[in-house]
């Protein structure tokens, strides 16, 4: 196996790991928020919508520039919604917080797709973003265990600049180990 896919293999660990660790609590987080489950959509709404529409642009600029500056700039990004949700008190900065998350979203992804396309083995391509599904599938059941306790043990607060420390984590390591062309 290549190098650098061993390294895309734990930068994988890394965001699923970040990302994994929000989703057992954030509906229990929007709740005690705004003291109404029914806003939580508003929320989701606003951080797909905005993945949505910032992708294609920002997936072109990755394609001109250098992808590492993408993957730094929504792993950062990720890092710093994750501190921001510790500060939020209202919906409206919440659903504002979303759509810097999904800003961070649009910019990790799209670099991350190319590269790795870029990376794999054209004949061994299906078996190789196999393995990496695998990795983030399995690590994602790993981070509801880990969260699960990093909440019970810290609360929110905690959780959430864990999960930014290991979003930023996995975009430092893919643009100091891995190639690009």
């Amino acid at each position: 196996m290549k190098k650098q896919i061993k390294v895309l293999l734990l930068a994988e660990f890394l965001i699923a790991i970040g990302l994994g660790m929000l989703g057992p609590f954030y509906a229990i987080y929007i709740e005690n928020l705004t003291k109404d489950s029914n806003l939580i959509g508003y929320s989701y709404a606003a951080f797909w919508f905005t993945v949505g529409i910032f992708s294609p642009v920002i997936g072109k600029l990755a394609d001109r520039k250098d992808k590492r500056v993408f993957l730094l700039i929504g792993g950062f990004l990720a890092f710093f919604v994750s501190i921001l949700y510790g500060l939020i008190n209202n919906l409206y900065q919440l659903i504002f917080v979303e759509v810097i998350n999904g800003v961070a979203t649009a910019c990790f992804n799209p670099a991350y797709r190319a590269l790795t396309a870029d990376i794999t083995t054209k004949n061994k391509r299906g078996f190789e973003y196999g393995l990496l599904d695998s990795v983030s599938y399995m690590t994602y059941g790993l981070a509801a265990i880990l969260a699960t306790v990093i909440f019970n043990l810290f609360g929110f607060v905690f959780l959430f600049v864990s999960s930014g420390l290991f979003q930023l984590a996995s975009s430092i390591v893919i643009s100091r180990k891995i190639k690009f062309r």
